[in-house]
């Protein structure tokens, strides 16, 4: 396996990852605003934003152009102090981005009871609807027939959370209910792998796992390292620029998969699913990443009182 051995490979692999994934420059914005600046003060400097992105090769112009559109979404706000302009997200993307750092930043689900959330948008119109499937989307519901909308692992938190903003509380009903017996479960498995694109969801966790396999080594343990004494260690030479640039990648192609994932219990999915290896390698490798991208973060990233505060607690209980 070829390993990451000095800064010139690094810069190659972060290169490559951001060519073969062709991100969008406003999707991986909302990446940054979410993963770090929600940890760290909310706000941020433009000027450092476009430095930090520069080496990923979106260009000035492009983040300026980025921004300026996420700010006509209602995704960020604006603040001028002086000639500088500072963003952070707006309450409402806050909110959104609450519900799907639950997902993202989860070690484990709970033991699996078989209950299932059904939802059925009884009362909502023509005109809700798009904006009703969007978000029960984006929670990790689906379609299992005709409209109804099931999910069974979610906190019901934030399903609430999302009617409310929806203002769709009078309009729907909520079920919890759960198969009657094993032949009626083996039935529901067919229909939600096949109806929900199950093995779709397994290639791309695969290509995941492909894709960073040049840093598993590191990952899977400290002691496994020492063993092999003929191999260097790929992150010894990551700079605290590089410690950042890979974090934020990691979590923004994760974060794009995971939210096309229902988060289905083991009892639901394939043997050897390929979600739990992909998790277990973000958790690890983000680990790792951790501190270096963080010095990086408070030196060089900036709020209009200069370098951003000190992270949240609640930032060392990610994966935890």
């Amino acid at each position: 396996m070829t390993t990451l051995a000095n800064s010139s490979l690094i810069n190659d692999f972060i290169a490559n990852r951001c060519s073969a994934g062709n991100f969008s420059c406003k999707s991986f914005i909302v990446t940054v605003f979410g993963d770090v600046l929600s940890q760290h003060g909310d706000w941020l400097w433009l000027g450092s934003l476009i430095e930090s992105l520069k080496p990923l090769g979106y260009s000035e112009r492009l983040i300026r152009t980025s921004v300026f559109r996420l700010v006509q979404d209602d995704w960020l706000q604006v603040k001028k102090v002086g000639r500088k302009s500072f963003y952070a997200f707006t309450e409402s993307a806050k909110l959104h981005y609450e519900k799907a750092a639950r997902r993202i930043y989860s070690s484990t689900h709970d033991d699996w009871h078989g209950n299932w959330l059904l939802v059925l948008p009884s009362f909502v119109s023509e005109q809700a609807m798009p904006a009703f499937r969007r978000q029960l989307h984006w929670l990790g519901f689906s379609s299992l027939s005709s409209g109804v909308f099931a999910h069974p692992c979610i906190e019901q938190t934030s399903l609430n959370e999302t009617l409310k903003e929806l203002q769709l509380t009078d309009a729907v009903v909520v079920f919890s209910c759960k198969t009657i017996d094993d032949c009626s479960a083996k039935v529901l498995k067919t229909l939600v792998q096949k109806r929900w694109h199950i093995s779709e969801l397994a290639e791309q966790y695969q290509q995941l796992l492909i894709s960073y396999q040049v840093l598993m080594r590191k990952v899977e343990g400290k002691d496994k390292a020492k063993m092999l004494t003929n191999i260097k260690d790929p992150l010894n030479d990551i700079s605290e620029q590089q410690s950042f640039l890979l974090r934020t990648l990691l979590i923004h192609e994760y974060r794009r998969i995971l939210l096309k994932d229902h988060e289905l219990p083991k009892q639901m999915l394939p043997e050897q699913w390929q979600g739990f290896a992909a998790r277990q390698l973000v958790n690890n490798l983000y680990s790792e990443l951790a501190q270096p991208s963080l010095s990086y973060i408070r030196q060089q990233l900036q709020n209009s009182s200069g370098g951003l505060p000190k992270e949240q607690a609640s930032y060392w209980q990610r994966f935890s």
